[in-house]
């Protein structure tokens, strides 16, 4: 199988080094908003595709590393003069002839060999005026830089010669008549060979040319008459890939993405050997992005499948050990592989879950259930004044998952963690819980020390027994009526704390009524001491 090994990106965009190792198969990009996810694609389409060859030389100060701009701008001197440098490092069939064009030192890493491409953006001294080498610089001269595509032995490097056949899907793009020209063209030109473009083209031009002199038109004079522009008959800028007899680009815009993901992925038909895809959750309701990730399951095994994602779904339905992970801080990538394969697997079968919201923050409080989710930005805010989000904090529910399974992903990252959860009257969660925090400084679980305060409602009812406040937001208890919880019976005769019965039994309307009434309420020491921790 042909993929892409490895990407290398010196000064492009926000990436002043960036090394980016790829699997065979699967690649699941994430990272916060301006992590730089897309500017990866944008790496690999410039090296493979050759995108903006015959671009306007001001698109560059939008592409060159802005620090790296902004150091000539301090420091301006021919030395200080910007550049970018992309190489892509593949992996080719040795047995192919056509493939040793590819293989050489000609690398930023010049002592190994390897298969590749090399792309420069560069001042190109050459081509500036000799005599102003001499005087001092004080600004960019974008007009003498110069794009380059050269393959590691050195040799020129064409799209006509491309080592493996690759395509970028935007279904970001707002732009339908050039996102759908593109997409077929490619199509057109990984489906057939060299000379069946070519037989095709010239059979089409003939074809058209003579269709015309057949149209009933009259001279313009004895001398003058209509016929086509040759040089406007160009095959694949009128194709277009039609589904049931309707063009694709007359679909709805989730229809498109769909459609275009699973002709891509068909490598009997599409001939694709690496698919790049832009957010492909964009415009699917929750039925087709189900479709769309049972096709790159289906299909992925024979192609590279290289994507940008801020859903959930689809980072755990394609395997969290396919992420990698851009870390804002460091600007450089990590990878997921290291995780338990059961905890992979049971990802896959879940769909609602928080990963990405865990894995893209910075401290991260864990809860179990609805009314801690509910109530604790409310005792946080009563306590420090502030919010959990202005303070950096994210919130997320397990939603019935075992906190365990988020802290076996999140081992070893630097997230900060704090678990709120209940001890379930168990002495061995005690134990789990000082024995975990013992081995782990950025991750600690908080529970209630005494096993009387079982589960949270316990816990918030015993440290605000004599509170009215806590009395009015559960509202009138009937003096006759009997609540039971865990096989326990409470209120009955108006005996055995018949408040905590109901808090026990309506505890989402119990959270929601303490938020409306803004209760002035105790909150339980273990809570406080997560809120005091993850502030640390």
């Amino acid at each position: 199988m042909c993929y892409i090994k490895q990407l290398r990106i010196i000064g492009f965009k926000k990436f002043k080094d960036l090394t980016v190792t790829f699997n065979p198969n699967k690649n699941i990009i994430i990272g916060e908003n301006e992590a730089g996810k897309s500017t990866i694609l944008e790496a690999l389409n410039i090296v493979l595709n050759q995108q903006y060859r015959n671009s306007d030389k001001s698109i560059l100060h939008d592409l060159i590393n802005k620090d790296n701009i902004k150091n000539f701008e301090d420091n301006p001197s021919f030395e200080n003069l910007p550049s970018i440098q992309i190489e892509v490092v593949f992996e080719l069939d040795t047995n192919d002839p056509k493939t040793s064009e590819f293989h050489g030192e000609n690398s930023l890493n010049p002592k190994k060999s390897a298969f590749g491409i090399l792309f420069k953006c560069e001042f190109n001294k050459d081509l500036f005026p000799y005599e102003a080498l001499s005087n001092t610089i004080k600004e960019i001269p974008y007009e003498y830089y110069e794009m380059s595509w050269s393959t590691f032995q050195g040799k020129k490097y064409s799209i006509l010669k491309q080592p493996l056949k690759s395509i970028l899907i935007d279904t970001s793009s707002i732009d339908t008549n050039n996102t759908f020209n593109y997409f077929n063209k490619t199509i057109f030109h990984s489906r057939y060979s060299l000379q069946e473009q070519i037989n095709a083209k010239n059979l089409f031009r003939a074809n058209l040319s003579s269709l015309f002199k057949e149209l009933p038109l009259p001279k313009l004079n004895n001398n003058r008459t209509f016929d086509i522009n040759h040089k406007k008959i160009i095959l694949e800028n009128i194709i277009s890939i039609l589904e049931n007899n309707i063009p694709l680009e007359n679909k709805g815009s989730g229809m498109e993405n769909l459609i275009k993901t699973q002709i891509a992925l068909d490598k009997s038909n599409s001939k694709l050997d690496v698919i790049m895809i832009e957010e492909p959750e964009n415009h699917l309701c929750y039925t087709n992005l189900q479709q769309m990730l049972s096709t790159i399951n289906s299909y992925s095994k024979d192609s590279q499948l290289i994507i940008t994602t801020h859903n959930s779904m689809i980072a755990s339905r394609l395997d969290l050990r396919n992420i990698l992970w851009i870390e804002t801080n460091t600007n450089q990538t990590s990878k997921l592989d290291n995780i338990d394969p059961k905890t992979a697997q049971f990802f896959i079968k879940l769909d609602n879950n928080n990963l990405l919201h865990l894995l893209l923050s910075k401290k991260t409080i864990l809860v179990e259930g609805p009314t801690e989710y509910l109530l604790l930005p409310y005792f946080y805010q009563k306590l420090y004044g502030t919010t959990l989000e202005s303070d950096g904090i994210t919130l997320i529910t397990c939603g019935g998952i075992s906190y365990k399974r988020y802290l076996d992903i999140t081992q070893d990252t630097n997230i900060k963690i704090a678990v709120v959860t209940d001890n379930d009257g168990k002495n061995s969660n005690l134990s789990h819980m000082n024995n975990y925090n013992l081995k782990h400084t950025s991750q600690r679980i908080f529970m209630d020390n005494d096993l009387k305060n079982f589960t949270w409602e316990v816990a918030l009812y015993n440290c605000n027994e004599q509170n009215s406040n806590l009395k009015e937001c559960v509202g009138t208890i009937d003096p006759t009526a009997s609540y039971e919880f865990n096989n326990v019976i409470y209120g009955t005769k108006g005996k055995n704390k018949p408040i905590l019965g109901k808090m026990l039994n309506h505890k989402v309307e119990t959270a929601y009524n303490i938020l409306q009434y803004e209760a002035d309420l105790q909150v339980p020491k273990y809570v406080k001491e997560a809120f005091k921790w993850i502030n640390e």
